[in-house]
């Protein structure tokens, strides 16, 4: 290198620790470091003298040279160069940690090829124009100045973000906390999630636990409900240590020197995993009146219950039984114009009163909102034939570890002919599934095939001979069977409707345009 690029570089560095670098100048800084072994070896250099400074001016006569850090790692979740990721968590480190009072969010994603989505924001006080609810992240590196930031993954793990805090994002199964505060929930078929923090391994065994990572790297971990394995890691990544730890357990974890200590209780404030927004679904006249135009022969509102079930808007036939047991009839709420499912160890479903004869002679639709509460396997809308309540002709839902290939997030509309257990033909969305937010799905089914829309927008169009029948159909919501507790859902349903015939696509665009009108201008 010349004098003068020597020159340029270290004033580079310099407007990149002050934090005076544009977007484009920023990314082309982390373009050149994924690319050049020299330009990375002076970076870090660089970026550790700025770093030096930086702690002795904001602490005059206190600075200490840092005590050494082993350098632990995870086991091995990583989903491409370890190189890339540590480069690029420097880079952004760097251009975050030299911005006095930073606030919003920072998230870069990997630069791998081919990494794909593994949790989606639910929740963000801590929002940016680039990270926002229902946003796809994959594997890369969040920086939270401010608020705090929730995400789910898709095997069903949260993670609530409190900032000022940096997460490294691994794998759908592991996350490092690097720095600040996070509280976790597991659910049963995510057990064995990891979350690293610089000297710790915290395995899920099905539990909520808040973790504080301090600048320094020693951490605390308190066990909310149920309980965790906490293992404190050598130079090669490997367990030295371990401890479990139990509900209302808490411990502070420090790797230089090795300690692993209770404590009574964690010595800073820890988040918690925030409910998912139960709002219910605004629907405005122009709506209803758009559906009623299209004439169903079923329109459930949930607007009131009569004689104890829902009304069908439209006809004196098929109206709504609630289906649960005295101890747990809470299953299954109707209030606020929207039907609430929490699943429960019994039974429950809403079912129309009556069978349907010649459901499935020639063409129908399916049309609802839902709002789940989280990525878990449930049943939205089930037809099955009288005579064999145990087969399904149709299925709506919303997939999870279920054996099947597709995105993770995804809805799923099955039709199968004659109704079984198995086959058919399978439809499913492209991973759009946001928890805690409304969504609008219509399946048809015509001799021709089938077709799945998602939010107004033609989704899957498959053609292929569907064949139909004469026979008495039941149709009910909110789990797999009529009996058993298989796939029950937890979230809401509102505004459902069926139809003995095909909708059009214009006629499922201008429901849902309808519907989007009114809410934008409710706001």
């Amino acid at each position: 290198m010349t004098k003068s690029e020597k020159t340029n570089e270290r004033k580079m560095f310099r407007r990149l620790a002050d934090g005076d670098m544009t977007a484009d100048e920023f990314a082309a800084v982390e373009e050149r470091l994924l690319a050049d072994s020299g330009f990375r070896e002076r970076y870090v250099r660089a970026m550790g003298i700025e770093a030096g400074l930086h702690e002795a001016l904001r602490f005059p006569g206190t600075f200490q040279l840092p005590k050494p850090r082993r350098l632990s790692s995870v086991r091995v979740f990583v989903f491409g160069s370890v190189c890339s990721m540590l480069l690029l968590g420097l880079a952004v480190w760097a251009y975050w940690a030299f911005v006095p009072g930073r606030s919003g969010v920072i998230y870069h994603a990997s630069a791998s090829p081919g990494a794909k989505p593994v949790a989606i924001v639910t929740r963000a006080e801590a929002a940016s124009d680039d990270v926002r609810p229902g946003m796809r992240i994959k594997p890369g590196v969040l920086l939270v100045g401010e608020g705090q930031l929730q995400l789910e993954f898709m095997n069903g793990a949260q993670i609530n973000l409190e900032g000022p805090a940096e997460l490294h994002i691994l794998s759908v199964e592991a996350a490092k906390l690097i720095s600040g505060k996070a509280a976790v929930r597991i659910p049963p078929g995510a057990r064995g999630f990891i979350l690293n923090t610089p000297d710790a391994a915290v395995v899920d065994l099905g539990t909520e636990f808040a973790v504080s990572v301090e600048k320094n790297g020693e951490s605390e971990i308190h066990v909310v409900d149920g309980e965790v394995d906490v293992s404190l890691l050598g130079s090669d990544g490997n367990t030295l240590t371990n401890q479990r730890v139990t509900q209302t357990g808490a411990y502070r974890l420090s790797g230089w020197p090795l300690s692993f200590k209770r404590i009574d209780s964690p010595s800073v404030p820890l988040p918690g995993i925030q409910a998912q927004d139960s709002s219910p679904l605004r629907v405005r006249d122009s709506y209803v009146q758009s559906v009623l135009a299209s004439q169903p022969d079923i329109y459930w509102r949930f607007e009131q219950l009569v004689d104890g079930q829902v009304p069908n808007e439209v006809g004196e036939r098929w109206a709504g039984k609630i289906h649960t047991v005295a101890e747990d009839s809470s299953a299954i709420i109707i209030r606020d114009g929207v039907a609430w499912f929490t699943p429960s160890d019994h039974p429950h479903r809403l079912e129309a009163d009556e069978p349907i004869q010649g459901f499935n002679r020639d063409s129908f639709t399916i049309e609802l909102w839902v709002s789940p509460d989280s990525f878990h396997w449930a049943t939205l809308a089930a037809v099955v034939p009288i005579e064999a309540p145990h087969l399904h002709l149709s299925l709506f839902e919303l997939p999870y570890k279920c054996g099947l290939v597709y995105t993770p997030g995804s809805f799923r509309f099955l039709h199968r002919h004659p109704p079984g257990k198995h086959g058919g033909t399978n439809v499913f969305t492209n991973g759009d599934c946001t928890p805690g937010q409304w969504h609008h799905l219509v399946a048809v089914k015509t001799p021709a095939g089938i077709k799945l829309y998602l939010n107004g927008e033609l989704i899957r169009d498959i053609v292929a001979a569907a064949a139909s029948d004469d026979s008495l159909y039941r149709l009910y919501v909110g789990q797999l069977h009529i009996e058993g507790t298989d796939r029950q859902l937890s979230g809401a349903i509102d505004e459902y409707a069926v139809y003995l015939r095909e909708l059009s696509s214009e006629e499922i665009r201008g429901h849902y345009r309808a519907m989007i009108l009114e809410q934008n201008t409710a706001q």
